[in-house]
């Protein structure tokens, strides 16, 4: 099979990310970018050039009702499929993606389960009304999605840690978590998902994999209000407080990085199937 470079790969997960946001705004369901995706459309008016997914989130009663919606209508769209926990049994996480069949991942230390070109969809829960509670709330579902991680994984590896103390203690969370399996955290985090609604409460994020910590946890009021903004050759919703939540998580997010991280974090190679 013909391998695709980022490039290649970026325009198929752009097609994705289309396809999903006009039913969104046909349908009224919630969405905007996030994350990597969110610097990309502020500091590059598209792709971080390196980057090699792309990310949105939505509330958890949307993103529901939208799942439901697409999986009912997934025959007006055939090359692509949806990939959580209910739809395959192998798939390793707590959040969507939407996958385009035409091509295949190969996914480095991670088995594969038949995944293409993907998109992400993450579910935002609310977390609490004061940041304590929010933190403690958001904890226990980022040290279940670690473990779940960990679960998945084909071997143990370093990967990107760097705490010498969490490199230390990395090599003993992988082995139980290998004890227990995937589907034992995957139970627990989903008791977590939904426990708090999310227009219910000040402070909002994705319990299921929130893997910044404090970092990964918003203010709810700052996705209240979202804009159009470019994306590639498209416009898609943004939070009007964009700068305040990239800062948040990841602080002077305009400086680009040092030119040896300017890579994509997946690492996985794309193909196109015959």
């Amino acid at each position: 099979m013909r391998e695709l470079d980022i490039k290649e790969t970026q325009k198929i997960s752009l097609e994705i990310l289309k396809t999903v946001a006009d039913i969104c705004e046909e349908k009224g369901f919630r969405y905007c970018l996030i994350y990597g995706t969110l610097i990309g459309a502020i500091r590059h008016s598209g792709y971080i050039p390196w980057d090699d997914d792309v990310d949105i989130m939505m509330p958890r009663k949307d993103y529901e009702e939208f799942l439901k919606y697409f999986g009912e209508h997934i025959s007006d769209h055939p090359h692509l499929e949806i990939f959580n926990p209910t739809t395959c049994e192998k798939y390793p996480y707590m959040i969507t993606r939407i996958s385009d069949n035409r091509y295949s991942i190969d996914m480095a230390n991670e088995k594969p389960y038949g995944m293409g070109v993907f998109i992400d969809i993450y579910p935002y829960d609310g977390l609490g009304n004061t940041s304590e509670e929010a933190l403690k709330f958001g904890m226990k579902g980022d040290r279940l999605s670690s473990l779940c991680y960990q679960a998945t994984r084909q071997r143990y590896a370093v990967e990107t840690t760097t705490s010498a103390l969490r490199k230390v203690l990395k090599l003993p969370v992988f082995l139980f978590s290998k004890l227990c399996g995937k589907n034992v955290f995957q139970r627990k985090l989903a008791k977590l998902a939904g426990q708090k609604a999310y227009d219910d409460c000040e402070y909002v994020g994705c319990v299921v994999w929130l893997s910044g910590g404090e970092k990964d946890i918003f203010e709810r009021r700052m996705f209240d209000e979202c804009i159009m903004h470019p994306y590639e050759k498209y416009e898609f919703r943004v939070p009007k407080e964009y700068d305040a939540i990239l800062r948040h998580t990841y602080g002077d997010y305009m400086q680009l990085p040092p030119e040896k991280d300017r890579v994509g974090h997946h690492n996985y190679k794309v193909y196109e199937k015959k």
